[in-house]
């Protein structure tokens, strides 16, 4: 339809992939949505099912980032309202036994707050997964944030630390891309000023 905004955000993984499309109003206005879809037997790949957050409403944009790894994904949305007006949520599915991804939790930031925009960038990878919030204040107004989630032994993903740049000033937006795969993760902040105004930067970050 129109105004969707398919394709926004996209990942894939082994036979799998995934579109976001933060847009689509199943949910209400622009609560948002995904779509996996599989590998067949010819090379094409083909719709499995499509994804919403349990607790879908408008203008939640749902699908604005999005990751998949293995058997498990995560889908951001920045403007969900729960910890506050656009504090932000991050929704984690697992494939079941019919190839069918399934929401098993709903993430907030631990100290969520209005426009924080949590699930702005979102990655995952085995057991760990990495939500961007761009916009926290903790280190100064719009300076940003990344939290880290580990999946425990029910299989729910849970905080185990949050992380923001060593040199974090106002309006850096530390958290603005974010990646993590084995032991390291990676932000990346787009209004840090040290080489210059809106130069950028990039923070690795591993697990001890």
């Amino acid at each position: 339809h129109a105004y969707d905004n398919f394709g926004y955000s996209v990942s894939i993984s082994g036979d799998y992939a995934i579109v976001g499309a933060y847009g689509e109003d199943t949910g209400g206005t622009d609560a948002g949505a995904a779509y996996i879809y599989k590998k067949n037997s010819t090379g094409q790949y083909a719709e499995v099912n499509k994804i919403m957050a349990s607790d879908a409403q408008a203008s939640d944009l749902f699908g604005n980032s999005i990751s998949i790894s293995g058997d498990y994904a995560i889908v951001g949305a920045y403007s969900e309202d729960t910890g506050g007006s656009n504090a932000g949520a991050a929704y984690i599915y697992k494939k079941n036994s019919i190839g069918q991804y399934v929401e098993v939790n709903k993430i907030m930031a631990s100290d969520a707050q209005a426009n924080d925009w949590f699930g702005s960038s979102v990655s995952i990878s085995g057991d760990y997964a990495i939500v961007g919030a761009y916009n926290e204040d903790t280190g100064g107004s719009n300076a940003g944030a990344a939290y880290i989630y580990k999946k425990n032994s029910t299989g729910q993903y849970v905080e185990v630390n949050k992380i923001m740049a060593s040199d974090a000033q106002a309006s850096d937006n530390f958290g603005y891309s974010v990646s993590i795969s084995g032991d390291y993760a990676k932000e990346g902040r787009v209004v840090e000023e040290t080489r210059g105004s809106d130069a950028g930067d990039d923070y690795i970050y591993k697990k001890n």
